[in-house]
């Protein structure tokens, strides 16, 4: 199991959840891996995640889902075996009924130990009543037999999930010692501010909340500690080795002179702490707790984890919750500001969304309560971005950047140039998304909104790219012959800097292979499509092309076209294309063709 828990009920009767079909108070849904509250300030994001970390949380998994239905049948054929038996268990009942009030509904609470209750369950029936286990049955269905079907005997481990750390990570945080007076002890005065502000100081409060302050303490400890202490240490220096200093060696040392951290790289002098930057800090302080408890059931909350950080390490902090070893049983909940933090979990999956609003009741009294809406955002809804107000000119941070016209272009592009660097940069430097390029979106027609085509200081109503990222590359789709002229103007102004696909859309790039294998995936693993060339779509509308090769032989209940003849929903398709591109060369002549222009656009810009 990848992650714990899919929803919550919330004692805090604040908050509202909407779905499509009704309100839901106290309750969140659809979590994943990685989730995500926005809002706009005084929101109620914070309070939020400061409510579960603090509370005891109320869940419910899909194995506890599981496991309730199954005690429910368990529960029914056992008292019909009893009835056609004329047995009076009233103790196995009694056990039964407490299972079940544990898990009411499919839902447990962190405290519950249900393996203990299953362990008992298991005693009473093999102890009080034997013949229920025996195999060998006449009447109904046997108790053998519904004991293997419940799966009572391998369940208690897999339900027993409620066993989990919390870490919180607060607003107020640093690696650097403030209590500069005491040499000989330090005092985290950042979470003793934020115990006393928001939590009851319980020893399980003090343990979680980790500020960085004590972060050299640890160190210490663990250095001094026994051999897998070491080994800890050790293997969070590979990490930021690996992941920040170019496979350079790193090592943290406590040293007792300074008081501080220090930080040794590679044949680097060694530097105190705070000589590092403040980004890298940043970095340590969220991630060394999570290597100090690999493998566990962990959740970890975290408020704006994008403070101090450069748009490149917010996507190694985002792959890095997601994706490093021993990090599969923790689960993050998190609240952000950064609309490239958001932006960039499009890229992603095991990933949620949920937008907060204040709302204060008009109940005619002077002085009101607020509550607070909290919605889940689907994949690809850009309504968050809106909701704090992002303009494109607040991600232009790389040295150069590939302008495409949405989101799917940007999805196919950056699965196409990870390939061609994977497999044919021959030893050349592999460059980095929001470190060396970035992508950008300008969607469509608003390219006219942009001075490419226009001289910024003659008209005030263009946004003058050049003072924001003056190396640009653009992609423009061949889907309207209106914008011919334009083609022609960019062209002249960029040069070799501006690519026109020599097809419909992005989506006419991919095979003809690939464009079947997606089909087959939505026709439920075969398709009845009538024989066709890859340049029989090229210029072609590709929803209206596949519906009209299936004609009748279509088995999806939805349509591949939308009223313009392109595909219904792109991010869904794209996700499916990808996943068929597996190799370089799954991608097409033009797609190849094109990842070599990119990349030496981005090379010639990386000096």
């Amino acid at each position: 199991m990848e992650y714990l828990i899919k929803g919550i009920k919330l004692e805090n009767t604040r908050y509202i959840f909407i779905t499509d079909k009704n309100e839901k108070p106290d309750f969140i849904e659809n979590l994943s891996k990685l989730n995500i509250f926005v809002g706009e300030n005084n929101s109620g994001k914070s309070m939020l995640i400061r409510d579960m970390f603090s509370k005891d949380l109320i869940f419910t998994t899909n194995s506890i889902k599981q496991f309730n239905k199954s005690i429910n049948y368990f529960k029914k054929k056992f008292e019909e075996y009893c009835t056609i038996k004329h047995i009076h268990e009233p103790d196995i009942r009694e056990i039964l009924e407490s299972i079940l009030k544990e898990t009411k509904d499919g839902f447990a609470n962190e405290n519950v130990k249900i393996h203990e209750k299953l362990t008992e369950l298991k005693n009473k029936i093999e102890d009080k009543v034997p013949s229920m286990i025996n195999p060998v049955e006449s009447v109904g269905i046997g108790i053998q037999k519904i004991y293997d079907e419940v799966g009572l005997k391998d369940i208690g481990p897999s339900i027993d999930s409620t066993d989990f750390t919390k870490i919180y990570i607060p607003i107020l945080r640093g690696l650097r010692n403030i209590d500069i007076s005491n040499e000989n002890q330090y005092t985290d005065f950042y979470a003793n501010r934020t115990i006393q502000d928001y939590f009851h100081n319980t020893d399980a409060i003090k343990a979680g909340t980790f500020t960085g302050l004590k972060a050299y303490d640890k160190i210490k400890e663990l250095l001094l500690g026994g051999h897998n202490q070491r080994k800890l240490i050790k293997d969070y220096e590979k990490y930021l080795s690996k992941t920040f200093f170019e496979n350079k060696p790193v090592a943290l040392i406590p040293s007792e002179t300074k008081k501080t951290i220090v930080v040794k790289i590679d044949k680097e002098i060694e530097r105190p702490i705070c000589k590092l930057g403040d980004g890298i800090q940043s970095i340590i302080i969220m991630t060394m707790p999570l290597f100090l408890n690999k493998g566990k059931n962990i959740l970890v909350f975290i408020e704006e984890p994008e403070q101090l950080l450069h748009p490149g390490l917010q996507r190694k902090l985002i792959e890095t919750l997601l994706h490093e070893k021993g990090f599969e049983k923790f689960q993050y909940y998190i609240t952000t500001h950064s609309n490239h933090f958001l932006d960039t979990t499009f890229d992603f999956s095991k990933i949620s969304i949920y937008s907060l609003r204040k709302k204060i009741p008009d109940d005619g009294n002077e002085e009101e309560i607020a509550k607070f809406s909290i919605e889940n955002l689907s994949g690809g809804d850009k309504s968050s971005l809106e909701l704090l107000g992002v303009r494109n000119s607040s991600v232009f941070l790389s040295n150069c950047t590939i302008w495409v016209e949405g989101i799917t272009d940007r999805m196919y592009f950056k699965h196409y140039l990870e390939l061609y660097m994977k497999e044919n940069a021959n030893g050349n430097k592999i460059f980095k998304e929001d470190f060396h390029y970035s992508f950008v979106e300008y969607s469509g027609n608003n390219i006219t909104h942009w001075s490419f085509l226009e001289d910024g200081d003659k008209n005030e109503n263009v946004i003058n790219v050049e003072s924001l990222c003056g190396r640009v590359f653009l992609i423009a789709d061949k889907d309207d012959n209106k914008k011919l002229k334009r083609h022609e103007l960019l062209k002249k102004k960029l040069g070799e800097r501006f690519y026109l696909l020599d097809c419909r859309e992005v989506e006419n790039l991919i095979t003809k292979e690939v464009l079947m294998n997606v089909i087959r995936e939505y026709e439920g693993g075969e398709s009845d499509m009538a024989d066709f060339k890859e340049e029989d779509y090229r210029d072609e509308s590709l929803g209206k092309f596949i519906e009209d090769k299936l004609s009748n032989n279509k088995k999806r209940k939805g349509m591949y076209a939308s009223e313009s003849g392109a595909i219904t929903d792109k991010v869904v398709f794209c996700k499916k294309a990808i996943g068929h591109i597996k190799k370089y060369e799954d991608m097409s002549k033009e797609a190849q063709d094109i990842c070599v222009k990119i990349y030496k656009f981005i090379e010639n810009n990386d000096k």
